[in-house]
């Protein structure tokens, strides 16, 4: 048996295009290259590995058996393309990383100097909040998650401790003396609350605390991000739970003012998480090894903090 990468490959793009034109136009190759491709893998086996119905052309089962197998292949190979490229102090590959609302201020600051040393490594990042983040972990749709309230306990994940955040309860300047009488004469009904959505590790936080200590707020707005959440603070339109990452430029610039209340800040840990299980690349145990040798210099250089 002589199967070649080509013709594996040029049975993977007619699987997912139903097409002998489509797979040629995909894989940069002449639909008589492609055909070719099929007649001499199709040789090999006694059995069809693929049908006729209408104008498209689908696999059969035994073709999907063998498009498994073929990406399990491919999988292997570019592993060894890796390795070659590590070996040759050429990093390669792509890592996958998700991160809740806030760590939108964190994660790129943890990206850039990799990928100053590593230039050859794909970084894709997607922003969502708690819920998703977790969510596309469990689903093996990301290799890396930045949270920073802990995961449920039924999943098994391994983690690196990163830095420390802190919400503080936040307003915009010219309501900050009449929501702090409120806070202080227990009438937090009298404070317009900006929440953030079901699902955000923020809004988790917030409904703890004030749940703990039974305080009853009035909500007048929910947002799907921490940012909207923070303009619509700055606009005046209530008070908020907020994480310093996202304001230490506004609380310097006098657009947003802390109010006091005990046992805030809140606090938990950032964390950059992954499943137990996960077998990663090279580019992904090197950003992990990198990260745990380097955090505390990134936030020191790139972080400001600001007095309680």
């Amino acid at each position: 048996m002589n199967i070649s990468l080509t013709q594996l490959r040029a049975l993977k793009a007619i699987s997912t295009q139903e097409s002998i034109t489509s797979a040629a136009r995909s894989l940069n190759m002449t639909q008589p290259a492609v055909s070719i491709q099929l007649k001499n893998l199709q040789e090999q086996f006694e059995v069809p590995l693929t049908e006729i119905i209408g104008k498209q052309i689908y696999l059969t089962e035994f073709g999907q058996e063998l498009v498994d197998m073929a990406d399990r292949i491919f999988d292997e190979v570019d592993q060894i393309e890796q390795k070659m490229l590590e070996l040759k102090g050429l990093l390669a590959g792509k890592i996958r990383i998700s991160a809740v609302s806030t760590g939108k201020y964190i994660i790129p600051y943890l990206m850039a100097d990799f990928m100053k040393l590593h230039p050859h490594v794909e970084i894709s990042l997607e922003v969502s909040n708690r819920h998703s983040v977790l969510a596309h972990l469990q689903e093996n749709n990301t290799d890396l998650a930045l949270i920073s309230v802990s995961p449920p306990n039924d999943v098994a994940f391994d983690s690196i401790t990163l830095e420390e955040n802190k919400w503080y309860l936040a307003c915009a300047p010219e309501h900050a003396t009449k929501f702090q009488a409120e806070i202080d004469n227990n009438k937090w009904g009298k404070i317009p609350f900006i929440l953030r959505e079901k699902g955000s590790g923020t809004r988790v936080k917030m409904e703890e605390f004030f749940n703990e200590r039974d305080i009853k707020v009035d909500s007048k707005l929910e947002l799907a991000t921490n940012e909207a959440v923070k303009q619509a603070v700055m606009a005046g339109l209530g008070a908020s739970i907020l994480s310093n990452f996202s304001m230490s430029q506004e609380i310097e610039d006098n657009r947003i003012t802390l109010l006091k209340y005990p046992d805030l800040p809140m606090k938990a840990m950032w964390k950059l998480i992954w499943l137990k299980q996960k077998k990663h690349s090279p580019a992904v145990l090197a950003f992990i090894r990198w990260i745990s040798e380097n955090k505390k210099s990134v936030f020191q250089a790139h972080f400001n903090t600001f007095d309680e």
